[in-house]
Order: structure tokens, then sequence, then C-alpha cells
């Protein structure tokens, strides 16, 4: 039999995931950009998912520790924007920070949609840090089927 031990460090491939993840950070200039100082962001973009279902569109946003007040969201032209900030925490100076990679400052999310969602019935919540957005679909833009005859 095998005996299973637990391991205190991460595995190279652990490890090289985390270094290009580090790298694509740093160079993606269009999602969010390095603070002057090089600590934090000045911009960043929150992980996002899309979901089309057959009456709707659903939009989940992970914007864990930030309150509501600081999330805002608008809908002009068909284009959903979710905007907002994660304001800095203060950090004691006595730490010996090694590393951070939380993000902070301003945040945004653009998205064009088809014209065939109903404006007035957009539903935004707020649980637990995940912001789901339902854009419900006009009569004209649900799926029909077509008969064979």
């Amino acid at each position: 039999m095998r005996l299973l031990t637990r391991r205190s460090e991460t595995s190279p491939i652990e490890e090289l995931r985390r270094e290009m993840d580090h790298l694509f950070d740093e160079m993606v200039p269009f999602s969010w950009k390095r603070q002057a100082e090089g600590n934090g962001f000045d911009v960043w973009a929150p992980n996002t998912d899309m979901v089309e279902t057959e009456g709707e569109y659903i939009i989940r946003v992970d914007l864990p520790g930030i309150p509501r007040e600081d999330v805002n969201i608008s809908f002009k032209d068909n284009r959903l924007t979710i905007s907002g900030e994660r304001k800095r925490e203060e950090k004691e100076e006595k730490e010996n920070y090694m590393r951070q990679e939380r993000y902070y400052g301003n945040f945004v999310r653009s998205f064009t949609l088809p014209n065939a969602v109903k404006e007035d019935d957009i539903k935004a919540r707020y649980i637990d840090g995940v912001l789901t957005i339902n854009l419900k679909k006009t009569e004209e833009s649900k799926p029909k089927t077509v008969k064979i005859e």
C-alpha cells in the first residue's frame, strides 16, 4: 500500500501556474493596470460568468469584500456596465508583506447585449460577494420552433 504524505510546499506545476497568472496580470493593459508605486491596482476587472437561457441572460460577477453601496449598474444602448470600487485596506506597517495579490481600486466591466432585452425588467441581487444580474429577453428574441411540413 502506498502512503500518502502531505506536502507543505506547492508543486512545480502550481508554482508555474501562479507565475504565469502574475505575468499576464502585468501584461494585459486593457483589463487592469498597476499603480505607479507598484502595489495594488488602479483599475481591475472582476471575474464574470455570463449565461444565456431560453428566457434571459444571467451575469454573475465576483465582488468579495465590496459593499453593495460601492457598486453601480447602468444599461444604455444595449450596453450593461458594472463599475465600482474596492477601497484599500489600511495595512499595519509592522507586518511584513511577502506578496500582495488582492486587487483594490476602481473596477469596470461592460457587456454589449442584443437589443432583445427588456430594459425595464432588469433585476440585480448581491449575496455573499456575488452580484447576479438577470436580463429578461423580449418575446420576439426567444427561440421558436418551426414545424417541418
